[in-house]
């Protein structure tokens, strides 16, 4: 029997839940809060017990010509510098597990769920979030905007501050880790040779860990580094401007070719 499910926020979680349950024969509508979709966030890595499942839903191909297949991924010291290991991606990850090892941009990747959202029927409402609902043992109510609409089920995919969890399950808001991650992306072409990659590396050093690798085919390097550290004032949006000085005071005693 077909469901009407209401999904709750249009990112790639949403958008995953979206078209796994309109390929499975469900009625999907989807409520997004944002007026329009834009190109936010930055580098993600997709092993491939995630890329299996993308080729089954038919993105990966879609996918692939915007990604990266790395050969290595490359563990080394912050402060010395050193190799301390290496693991094989590439061919022998694709042989071993039947699916490939990508990296690419967030926005590609949310892009191309999109497109096999709206091939496969899924209504898409943009600008419009749900404040709340009410439920029975038979069916959900949604309250969106001025507007009350009812459904089957609700997936609650809305974020990280998500109010369908907060009236759900009502634990609270999101507990700060302590954590920072300074994130950059950089054209390859406008580095200098020694310092362009096209595999992954993983710096690590103490109270800190950075990561690089490729997106967009190869052009551009996704840069993030990790270290401890508070934001002051609202912290309700991912992307504040970074300090350069407090980034380079963390960094301090790493070695030159981080």
């Amino acid at each position: 029997m077909s469901l009407n499910v209401a999904i709750a926020g249009g990112g790639i979680g949403g958008l995953a839940a979206a078209l796994a349950l309109s390929r499975s024969g469900q009625h999907i509508h989807l409520f997004e809060k944002a007026a329009v979709f834009s190109e936010i966030g930055a580098g993600i890595q997709l092993g491939p017990n995630v890329t299996r499942i993308l080729q089954g839903w038919g993105v990966l191909d879609t996918l692939q010509p915007l990604a990266t297949a790395p050969e290595c991924l490359q563990v080394r010291s912050a402060i010395g510098g050193d190799v301390l290991g290496t693991l094989s991606l590439g061919k022998v990850i694709a042989a071993r597990y039947g699916a490939p090892y990508l990296t690419l941009h967030r926005a590609d990747l949310h892009a191309a769920l999109l497109q096999g959202v709206a091939q496969n029927g899924a209504a898409l409402q943009l600008g419009c979030a749900v404040q709340s609902f009410q439920q029975t043992p038979e069916s959900v109510t949604l309250q969106c905007k001025a507007a009350r609409q009812e459904f089957d089920a609700l997936t609650g995919a809305d974020g990280l501050w998500s109010p369908t969890r907060q009236q759900l399950v009502g634990d609270g808001p999101p507990r700060r880790t302590g954590h920072l991650a300074y994130r950059a992306m950089l054209k390859q072409a406008d580095l200098p040779q020694h310092l362009r990659s096209y595999n992954v590396t993983a710096w690590l050093g103490p109270s800190m860990h950075a990561v690089q690798y490729p997106v967009r085919g190869g052009e551009w390097l996704n840069v993030v580094v990790f270290v401890h550290g508070t934001v002051p004032g609202d912290f309700q949006n991912w992307d504040h401007s970074a300090n350069a000085a407090d980034l380079k005071a963390a960094l301090q005693g790493s070695c030159g070719a981080l």
